[in-house]
Formats: C-alpha cells, structure tokens, sequence
C-alpha cells in the first residue's frame, strides 16, 4: 500500500499558502496541472498526491482548488531526494507538472475550495507535528537521566551535580507543558470545538521543546553527544524540521496572537 501525502509549496512561496503558483486549467473531462511543488515529504513513495493549485487567478485564494493525483502519472515528474539535516529516513524532493492530466472527477469538493481544505488540514496537522516533537523532546530527556545516572565524573554520577539538575529541570518542564498543550489541542480537535490556537500552540511549544531538549541532551553527554553512536545528535537533527514544516514558529506565533486578539474584541463588543 502507498504512502499518501500532500503539501502546499509553491517553488519560491514559503509560508504564504495563499500564492499557489501552480495552476489547473479544465480542458474537456481532464484538468491539466502546470508548475513545480517544492519540498513534499514522502515523494518517492507515495501512491498519491493532494495538489493545490490556481484554477482562476482573479480570485486570489478564493481562485485555489484541491486535486488528487495518482502517482505516477503522466506529466509528472520528480526531482532528486534532497540531502537534509534530519528526517532522513522520509524521501523529500520536488513534484514538477508538465502539462500533466487527471480526470475531471479528481477535483476535491468544489473549485474554489481548495484554500480552506489547505488550512483545515494544516490546523489538523499542526497537532501531529505537535506529537512529532513532544516524542523527540522525551527522547532526548530519558537518554539525559539515564547517562547522567550512569556516567560518574570526580567519583560520583554527574546528575548530582546542580548545573547538571538544572537542565534536567527545565527539560522535563518543557516537555509536560508541551504534553499538555498538545493533549488539549487534541481533546478541542475530538470535541468538535474550534482548535486553530491550541494547534498553533501545542505545536510551537512542542517543537521548541524538541529543539530545546535536544540541544540540552547533547550537552549533558558531552563529546558523546556529538557522535552517532548515541541518538542524541539524531535527535537534535530530526528536531529542527518541527519548527519549520506545517508553518514555522514565527507563523505560529502570528496565529496565536491573531485569534487572541480577535477573542478579545469579541468579548469587548458585547
């Protein structure tokens, strides 16, 4: 069974998922899909791809639709496995459409729509990155307890050594409050209750958790961190996409203090 995945990066776009600068033009019963998707996880083993692209350019954001495309198909080519820092288990490259034809039925929901399929799946999924992180950050705290307990520096472990005491504190509190935040993302999600902030924060502050815990791991291991015999530097690695795909921490930031804000005005209007 294929790996089924989608993503939103126009080549040169970044953050703004409203600039989808590849685009569907409806010729008989076949949409034809023009333009280059960059950074999409999964290429070279997905059996299929949700493509968001422009059907009518005058609509901005309103003008973008949501397409499944079965891979391979024709006219779609892939570019070279990027060599990354981390998640290098996962294959990432571009998705380059050439006049490429899928039948008409393959349009998801109605044009137009595309847009906001894109930011209910990023609030949904911003909780899974969210998961991504949290297990990072727990990995990286067992594996600085264990050694710390282990490893014995002038005729004792270092972990009863303050400075060593103090990281593991702020480790371990970084990761519950990650927990908890990401729990109640989730929970709002299940209940049916609108969950933009929770994912937005459950997200920030589970990835900034990972990249926290793992730089403090590697710290607490010393020179034994900084080899792969121990997973700390994998950790370390693997962490920093978490503060990048599905919006990065900035966006997360800006979407946290947006719906904070407009909560405020709601309650002041009354």
């Amino acid at each position: 069974m294929g790996v089924s995945f989608r993503w939103l990066n126009p080549l040169g776009n970044g953050s703004d998922a409203g600039a989808a600068s590849t685009v569907a033009r409806l010729e008989g019963n076949h949409w034809v899909l023009n333009g280059t998707k960059a950074w999409i996880t999964n290429s070279y083993e997905a059996s299929a791809t949700v493509v968001f692209a422009t059907t009518d350019k005058g609509l901005k954001h309103k003008g973008i639709s949501a397409f499944l495309v079965p891979m391979p198909s024709e006219g779609l080519m892939l570019g070279k496995k990027e060599d990354k820092l981390g998640i290098r288990a996962t294959s990432t490259a571009y998705l380059i459409f050439e006049d490429c034809k899928i039948p008409r039925e393959n349009l998801l929901g109605q044009p137009g729509m595309g847009f906001k399929i894109a930011m209910e799946t990023l609030d949904a999924g911003r909780i899974g990155i969210a998961a991504q992180g949290l297990g990072i950050a727990q990995a990286a705290l067992e594996l600085a307890v264990d050694y710390a307990m282990k490893r014995e520096a002038f005729g004792s472990p270092i972990a009863k050594l303050q400075s060593v005491q103090n990281k593991l504190a702020d480790m371990h509190l970084s990761v519950e409050s990650a927990r908890l935040l990401t729990w109640k993302a989730a929970a709002y999600k299940d209940g049916g209750k609108n969950y933009i902030k929770e994912a937005a924060m459950a997200k920030l502050a589970a990835s900034e958790a990972a990249t926290f815990c793992a730089h403090q791991c590697i710290q607490v291991l010393g020179g034994m961190g900084y080899v792969t015999d121990m997973p700390a530097e994998r950790y370390y690695r693997d962490a920093r996409i978490t503060e990048i795909y599905e919006g990065t921490s900035e966006v997360q930031r800006l979407v946290i203090a947006g719906r904070l804000l407009k909560e405020h005005a709601d309650l002041t209007s009354w």
